[in-house]
């Protein structure tokens, strides 16, 4: 715990007590130090296109164990230095000022920048991350220790649920927490760009960006532009969250009865979403029948959306039979345009939301142990 605290002094130190460095006007300066480099060796500046470095901007050659790019900055955008015959790359962010990288010839990523306000929050960030990750690895290290003590299982399949659930967020935290830097805005932009990103904490982190850095410059407003788009088309507008209250729905079960949510709802219901013709669905289904055996007692219920269509109908009461899904089973049979579906949010299956007795969302997208886990540990 002293080491954690340390760490995070440290990290506040480094973003609020380092003196900023002089700039001449937009100009910048990336000296690099690349001892062990063999002369001639060429340096690359690479921009990146949807997370991936692939553009070379600039190139120098190394030479005495020293090379320097030199440019002028319109805005703080992400670059990535690539050295021939050193592996790997590093990421850093390219602004006006003097940037120092001081390269460790035998992987390129674990170099270190200094120089600039943003590369500062950025070292800070990658800290933050790399302790994130050695976390998450130690807990996957004693939950494959712990298979012989099922008490201790439990105890840290949810430490384990905890931290990805951190880890999930905190990247829109980081962002939230650091609303005047730059690196924010870039940073939000690479989130946006990934699939599934999620909708809700994308706006908050958004709305919680300077406006004065909004448009600061013409890269900036770009930047916002992009950002803009991509909240305006996620398919995940209406995605719901933990926290949030279940929206109720009531849909068609096989003997076309309506069954609405609100009228079945028990101590703990999950909500599952999956499909006659979804493999990875019916793996989990035998998960779910063993959960609903030991807990409809205690008070669990489920009640499953397929995502089939009208063409399938068959094939999903035959696959309720065969599975023996004897809890509530319903659907609109309209498959990727159920209402129940979008509403949710929901387009990857399987996908299942706990709810508590008052109806509000708990946990969303456990399956297998990890949902099992939740269970007992709610109901037990």
């Amino acid at each position: 715990m002293r080491t954690r605290i340390i760490t995070l002094i440290s990290i506040t130190l480094l973003i609020g007590c380092k003196p900023s460095t002089p700039q001449l006007e937009d100009n910048y300066s990336v000296h690099i130090k690349a001892e062990g480099v063999y002369n001639g060796l060429r340096a690359y500046l690479m921009k990146f296109d949807r997370g991936r470095s692939k553009i070379a901007t600039d190139t120098a050659i190394v030479f005495n164990g020293v090379t320097t790019f030199k440019g002028n900055s319109n805005g703080a955008e992400m670059r990535a230095l690539r050295i021939d015959g050193v592996n790997g790359q590093l990421p850093f962010v390219l602004e006006a000022g003097e940037i120092e990288i001081e390269v460790i010839k035998d992987n390129l990523k674990t170099s270190t920048i200094s120089g600039t306000s943003n590369n500062s929050v950025f070292n800070a960030y990658k800290l933050l991350t790399q302790q994130k990750q050695d976390d998450l690895k130690a807990i996957r290290i004693a939950i494959s220790e712990a298979k012989d003590n099922p008490k201790l299982l439990q105890s840290l399949q949810q430490k384990g649920d905890s931290l990805r659930k951190d880890f999930k967020l905190y990247g829109f935290e980081f962002i939230k927490n650091h609303s005047t830097a730059e690196f924010s805005l870039l940073m939000l932009n690479e989130l946006t760009s990934r699939n599934n990103f999620d909708y809700k904490l994308a706006v908050n982190a958004f709305e919680s960006i300077d406006p004065a850095l909004k448009t600061k410059n013409k890269a900036n407003q770009d930047i916002v532009f992009k950002i803009e788009q991509k909240l305006q088309n996620n398919p995940n507008k209406s995605k719901v969250l933990i926290g949030d209250k279940a929206p109720d729905f009531s849909a068609p079960n096989p003997d076309g009865k309506d069954i609405r949510l609100s009228e079945i709802q028990g101590k703990v219901t999950i909500i599952d979403f999956w499909a006659s013709w979804c493999k990875p669905c019916r793996v989990e289904n035998p998960n779910l029948v063993n959960l609903y055996n030991t807990y409809q007692s205690k008070g669990l219920e489920i009640i499953s959306v397929s995502l089939d269509q009208k063409t399938q109908k068959e094939a999903w009461i035959t696959a309720i039979e065969k599975d023996q899904l004897s809890w509530f089973n319903v659907s609109n049979l309209k498959s990727w345009q159920d209402p129940i579906a979008r509403t949710y949010g929901v387009n990857s299956i399987p996908a299942t939301f706990i709810m508590d007795e008052n109806g509000t969302v708990i946990s969303e997208g456990l399956r297998g142990a990890a949902l099992v886990a939740k269970i007992k540990a709610l109901l037990d």
